[in-house]
């Protein structure tokens, strides 16, 4: 993306940037779409169906125990019991520390603390839309905790990870039926808004699926997170793994019973 500086009729700057560099809020929004002629009539379509997210980005910083992150030892309660399904143990995921959301979605909480775990085995028994495949597990209270280590899983790498909200826009065609431009413009759309592949909250993406991964209209996005190797994630042949949450138990913060699909 350019941004020029035009003063007396002359460009004296221009400045190159990438979408990501600025903040997806409404107004970013409309200053993307509004350049794009094909899509620029329907901006006020697309602000209507623009739903909040809060994207994830990898940062080079030191993790702190408490901090948000990928991989590494959780940071768990004491006499907290490591979970385990029929044929293994579950794998930390990673955790959000709410507290550290740069202008955080009001449908989140403000504070606390969320693991997320994912059911594994070597024989790939498990599967990614089975119930209870992912877990998550929330604390307000954080007193008690310290870096928890399974004694029968390899901990992963981890990586801290930098929390910004936004606004996010659906970008594939079986999530809507009352597109009022050529689906074919969504490819113009997606390049447009540049989207992290991970985030919290907003519509599903994926790679290989035709329908809507949702387990239905009661349910909405939680987090969604790309294959990433350093992470020994692969989910559905390196595509996307998504996870979703009842937004009335959203607002209790309770997150015990979540559904999950990939693709």
């Amino acid at each position: 993306m350019k941004w020029s500086v035009v003063r007396g009729g002359r460009v004296i700057k221009i400045i190159i940037c990438s979408p990501k560099d600025v903040s997806m809020d409404a107004d970013s929004l409309a200053g993307i779409i509004s350049r794009r002629e094909t899509l620029a009539p329907h901006l006020k379509y697309l602000r209507t169906i623009a739903k909040p997210r809060v994207d994830i980005d990898l940062v080079d910083d030191d993790p702190t125990e408490e901090c948000s992150r990928f991989g590494g030892e959780p940071f768990l309660p004491k006499g907290f019991q490591w979970p385990s399904h029929d044929v293994g143990e579950y794998r930390f995921l990673g955790q959000i520390n709410f507290s550290e959301i740069q202008n955080p979605p009001s449908m989140l909480p403000q504070s606390g603390l969320l693991s997320f775990f994912y059911a594994y085995d070597e024989d790939g028994e498990c599967f990614w839309g089975d119930d209870g495949y992912v877990l998550g597990y929330y604390w307000d209270d954080l007193s008690s905790h310290s870096n928890f280590p399974s004694e029968s899983v390899d901990t992963p790498a981890t990586r801290r990870i930098r929390l910004t909200g936004g606004i996010d826009l659906p970008r594939h065609e079986e999530l809507r039926e009352d597109w009022p431009f050529n689906r074919d413009e969504l490819y113009e759309l997606a390049d447009a808004i540049d989207a992290n592949r991970e985030y919290l909250l907003g519509y599903p993406s994926f790679n290989t699926l035709a329908y809507d991964p949702a387990p239905g209209p009661d349910w909405i996005s939680l987090l969604t997170v790309g294959s990433l190797d350093e992470f020994d994630w692969c989910w559905h042949d390196s595509d996307t793994l998504m996870v979703f949450i009842e937004p009335s138990k959203l607002q209790r913060k309770d997150f015990s019973h979540l559904k999950s699909d990939a693709g």
